[in-house]
């Protein structure tokens, strides 16, 4: 890491001269003025390197807000025309992949600056693990997200959907996966964790330990929707089993999608809507 190399250089120099200045050495001035030397230094090249970073990273965000706006306005313009079916919601999920893919380029003008600062690269590879997963490209994803610093329950969430998706039937690690995350995400930010353990402990047909599971976060969360599923679990109504109560957050898992807006036929004014076959 040149910052460290940069340190290290300062500190050894500071210190020969304050150790041989004057008469005879002194290893406790020269310690001293090694270690102020070496964070003198560090200073102004960690703030240069931080504020490069943070103009891409908000280069990105603004790029994927512009888009995702967008993206809202057309599809209120087409549920407002009554417009839908399965090959428009395959146009615009393929317009939002391309709006996803531009947004990533800018992360590889990053690069220079991981010879800088080694967590550059964990925070980019990051960022394109969760956008890459955002358009279900779920093999280009893996390795980003696989060592990436869980600091937000969605991404360890994401860990353990990319785990399932390649191992569907396998429960010793996809356990270890969910202990670690309830673990660190305590109370009302376990709830995603929970969820999906227990969507995943169904589809595995482990009934009796998902509702042991709910029965957990239940009381561990409080959320309604999770006491909600541990109800039509307990009693046997799999086929009112759903976490859609969530919303965004549980969609963005790629495991259920959102049930299409019912548009309502308009009622012309100061009437009523014309039944079929009225006279």
């Amino acid at each position: 890491m040149l910052l460290f190399i940069v340190m290290s250089l300062a500190a050894a120099v500071t210190a020969f001269f304050t150790y041989t200045a004057g008469e005879g050495g002194h290893w406790g001035w020269a310690i001293v003025a090694a270690v102020a030397a070496a964070l003198v230094s560090s200073l102004p090249i960690s703030w240069w390197v931080k504020k490069r970073i943070e103009a891409i990273f908000n280069r990105i965000q603004e790029m994927l807000l512009r888009d995702q706006q967008t993206m809202q306005r057309k599809v209120a313009a087409l549920q407002n025309k009554g417009i839908g079916g399965q090959k428009v919601i395959e146009q615009l999920e393929k317009e939002q992949e391309a709006s996803v893919r531009a947004a990533m380029a800018p992360l590889e003008e990053l690069k220079p600056y991981q010879k800088w600062n080694p967590l550059v690269k964990k925070q980019a590879d990051m960022l394109r693990g969760q956008l890459l997963f955002q358009i279900k490209d779920y093999d280009a994803a893996r390795p980003c997200l696989a060592n990436a610093m869980v600091l937000d329950p969605t991404v360890a969430c994401m860990q353990m959907v990319l785990h399932w998706r390649q191992n569907p039937e396998e429960t010793k690690e996809l356990d270890k996966m969910f202990n670690k995350g309830v673990g660190r995400f305590k109370y009302d930010k376990g709830t995603l964790i929970y969820a999906l353990y227990a969507w995943i402990l169904v589809k595995q047909n482990r009934l009796n330990e998902a509702v042991a599971t709910l029965a957990e976060g239940k009381t561990k969360t409080e959320d309604p929707v999770i006491a909600q599923n541990w109800d039509h679990l307990a009693n046997n109504r799999l086929k009112r089993f759903s976490f859609a109560g969530l919303g965004e957050r549980w969609y963005a898992l790629g495991l259920e999608t959102p049930q299409p807006v019912r548009q309502q036929q308009q009622v012309p004014f100061g009437g009523r809507v014309p039944r079929k076959g009225f006279r």
